[in-house]
């Protein structure tokens, strides 16, 4: 199996679960995704490729000298999440079994540290109280949350803290390349990207003020209701980012994302946004 076969491969996985995914129940959404991951998993045995390097080769769009072209929708985010969850389930059966109650894929989400991270795995009794949790409808994201501060826990490690933006990070740098891109393929493959209508102009301009204030402290913050994106959406995890990073009204969240991001890389993405806006209209 070549590259371009496995893509043809996963691509009706992903598709069927951006379809019917809000419409199933959380564990088969899961079964779907564990699916993805186990042909990924073939993959990655029978050409002993690292999985982080297959996931860029998959879906393209890096602001380098190669891989530059989009070669499917499926986001590096998506495919890696597949790729555990396939790790951490020997066997379909093993999801329903262990997740059939599930209320919201949420919650396994952000519980995933503790069926596959070797610090903080849980096991025995933990782990059949976990589950129950997880199973239970009455169960709300803040019983998770509590439970990653009272197992994993934050230290004051300068080090950490740059850890908890990691997934930031990581969204820009996405994010960043995706524009990028956007905007080197002219006018009509941004009206085609953009979804019509959905991105409106205005959505446009405050993530840029937003990405902007993000330059230093003191600048100030505009309020931008959630988007109505699927979540795994480039904008939407995008929109996240900027939420989480001023949820707080912290500045010393923000210096440690510029740690992390250079300034100069934060305002030319505003720049970049801006005038996304402005081909946009021209076309």
């Amino acid at each position: 199996m070549n590259l371009d076969q496995l893509i043809s491969k996963i691509t009706p996985l992903y598709n069927k679960y951006k379809t019917d995914g809000k419409a199933i129940k959380p564990s088969d959404s899961i079964v779907l995704m564990w699916e993805l991951g186990d042909v990924l998993k073939s993959y990655i045995e029978e050409h002993a490729v690292k999985p982080h390097n297959l996931y860029r080769e998959i879906y393209g769009m890096s602001e380098g000298s190669t891989n530059v072209a989009r070669k499917s929708w499926i986001t590096r985010e998506f495919q890696g999440r597949c790729f555990r969850i396939r790790n951490i389930f020997k066997d379909k059966d093993e999801i329903e079994k262990n997740l059939g109650g599930l209320s919201s894929f949420t919650l396994f989400r952000e519980s995933m540290p503790f069926f596959d991270n070797p610090k903080y795995q849980l096991k025995g009794e933990e782990m059949s109280l976990l589950l129950n949790a997880l199973n239970s409808s009455s169960t709300k994201l803040s019983h998770i949350r509590s439970l990653q501060k009272k197992k994993i826990g934050i230290t004051n490690s300068r080090t950490q803290k740059l850890d908890e933006l990691e997934a930031d990070k990581l969204t820009f740098i996405e994010f960043y390349n995706y524009i990028f891109k956007l905007l080197q393929s002219g006018g009509e493959g941004i009206r085609i990207a953009l979804l019509g209508n959905i991105i409106s102009d205005e959505f446009i301009e405050l993530l840029a003020v937003n990405t902007n204030a993000c330059t230093q402290d003191g600048l100030k913050f505009k309020q931008i209701d959630e988007p109505r994106l699927d979540s795994e959406i480039i904008w939407h995890k995008y929109w996240q980012t900027l939420e989480n990073l001023t949820k707080d009204n912290n500045p010393k969240v923000m210096r440690r994302f510029r740690r992390l991001i250079p300034p100069e890389r934060i305002s030319k993405l505003a720049d970049m946004l801006y005038k996304l806006n402005r081909v946009k209209n021209e076309f």
